[in-house]
């Protein structure tokens, strides 16, 4: 009994440990994520020929905002899956474990990817679609893009200067338009909608047959390509930039949501091997001779075998002997 209950203390203080050690370091990927732009060395300052069209649009303001992308990408993809594991482990009498095991991973998904995205962004360096016309970048020689003299192009500028007088940018739109590469919206949104579909696919769905998932899962994946879409539309950003970002998240999701199934198979593999460890043996059903040994032992005699049996084979060698003569 002692050593039972030893053995559930020293379990009980492992698993404080790891959600203690789990809680940390999902802090410290919060933080690194949130101060990363402060930690990363600058931008790269990459130069552009000043007859590159794709740097040509106007600037426009965003279809799908901050505030907006936040609430597509992380509060509701987050709620929806806090809903489902809960209702899950109140109905089928599950442990309240696979909710933490689920957000817990989308949060170390998120936090990866976004840190992939940032990092691209500042190693990377690419303009952005309205480049001119944010910057209006003045060249060593005082003249402009729009110059005669240097309107054919060919010459790859990195020296110049951007001329917020002439354009009215702020500091802060200076600072994006060497960001584009890869989509940070499309990132985001194919991260925490795709998490959620792959989510809605791996778990045993409560109207089987129905179609209630695919149609949300095919929305949650018009929704995101409706936000990458959006990013072209607006002139934030290039194509490429696009995909690249669809293809990040998508893939960090895909990594994200197979973690945590493979944790909960874990789980479930090492419970079945704890109840069977634990559980008693059962004995052995008795033989049909143990069972008459048993009986002619409770009698107090032993149990005679029948003589005519062992003579069985003879008896009917003569009886067919006298037939045949």
């Amino acid at each position: 009994m002692s050593f039972d209950l030893e053995i559930r203390g020293v379990s009980l203080q492992r698993g404080q440990f790891r959600l203690l050690l789990d809680v940390t370091l999902l802090g410290l990927l919060l933080l690194l994520r949130t101060y990363f732009k402060d930690l990363w060395p600058p931008t790269t300052q990459r130069g552009f020929f000043c007859d590159d069209e794709s740097l040509m649009y106007p600037y426009r303001e965003s279809t799908v905002s901050s505030l907006m992308l936040h609430c597509i990408s992380i509060y509701f993809p987050m709620m929806a899956l806090l809903i489902l594991e809960t209702s899950r482990a109140w109905q089928g009498s599950r442990q309240y474990w696979y909710v933490y095991n689920t957000l817990r991973w989308f949060i170390v998904g998120y936090s990866a990817q976004s840190l992939l995205k940032d990092m691209s962004k500042n190693v990377i360096g690419r303009l952005r679609p309205h480049f001119f016309e944010v910057c209006r970048p003045q060249l060593p020689d005082n003249g402009f893009c729009s110059d005669e003299v240097n309107r054919s192009g060919g010459v790859y500028h990195t020296v110049y200067r951007c001329r917020t007088d002439l354009s009215g940018a702020t500091e802060e739109m200076l600072a994006d338009i060497h960001v584009s590469f890869p989509s940070g919206h499309s990132s985001n949104t194919f991260y925490g909608l795709l998490f959620l579909v792959l989510h809605l696919e791996r778990i045993r769905w409560p109207l089987p047959g129905s179609l209630l998932r695919p149609v949300c899962q095919l929305l949650c994946v018009c929704l995101a390509s409706f936000v990458g879409l959006s990013r072209v539309m607006d002139y934030k950003h290039h194509s490429s930039d696009v995909v690249a970002g669809s293809l990040l998240g998508a893939a960090i999701a895909f990594a994200a949501v197979r973690a945590a199934g493979l944790d909960e198979r874990l789980r479930l593999a090492s419970g079945r091997g704890q109840n069977a460890n634990t559980s008693p043996a059962k004995p052995a059903a008795p033989t049909p001779v143990a069972m008459a040994a048993s009986a002619g032992g409770s009698a107090g005699a032993p149990v005679e075998e029948d003589p005519g049996a062992k003579q069985l084979p003879h008896d009917l060698c003569q009886v067919t002997c006298h037939s045949s003569n």
